[in-house]
């Protein structure tokens, strides 16, 4: 049974540094840059694509976002996600969001979405805003799934001497508006 609930800070350090944030993916999106026009297209890959993102850093600041959660599947935690808000423009950020391997495709990153919808609203915010790499094709398919729609994109927002395979930031925004919503 899964069972959202707020981070326990130090409590949980170990088993969120633990979780595996790793993907795989056999195509990505592709920049088509003109001068004023952007295009995303999407190109299978030769060979497959393995990335993975370290939490050790990131864990150490979970504290200051306005919102975080972790999915329990019995005594494991399964996912976290954690919430930013802007409320010069009410904007909430996604900022995390990471399910287990083992519990992927099982509803738990919807359930991590869906409560943070929840808690954005409730702080005012007008929508939910999300960054992914062109690279991590299942985060863009799995965020158009819950609702989200592609609305930006920022090609130098990753160091090359870090990032490879001309990798882009790609922005994502479920709007939470009354008059959307109708």
């Amino acid at each position: 049974m899964l069972e959202l609930r707020k981070l326990d800070w130090p409590t949980d350090r170990a088993a969120v540094i633990a979780l595996d944030t790793s993907y795989v993916a056999d195509r990505r999106l592709r920049l088509d840059l003109t001068a004023r026009c952007a295009t995303l297209v999407e190109d299978v890959l030769p060979e497959l694509v393995h990335r993975t993102y370290g939490l050790v850093d990131i864990v150490e600041k979970l504290a200051d976002h306005a919102w975080v959660r972790v999915a329990n599947q019995g005594a494991e935690i399964a996912g976290l996600a954690a919430l930013s808000f802007e409320p010069w423009n009410r904007r909430a950020r996604l900022e995390h969001l990471y399910v287990a391997k083992q519990a992927r495709r099982q509803g738990v990153g919807r359930a991590l979405v869906e409560a943070a919808v929840q808690a954005a609203r409730a702080l005012g915010a007008r929508g939910v805003w999300v960054e992914t790499q062109t690279t991590n094709y299942p985060a863009v398919l799995f965020y158009e799934q819950v609702g989200f729609r592609w609305c930006g994109l920022d090609s130098s927002l990753y160091d090359p001497q870090i990032v490879t395979d001309d990798e882009v930031g790609i922005f994502f925004w479920r709007d939470l508006s009354e008059r959307r919503a109708r």
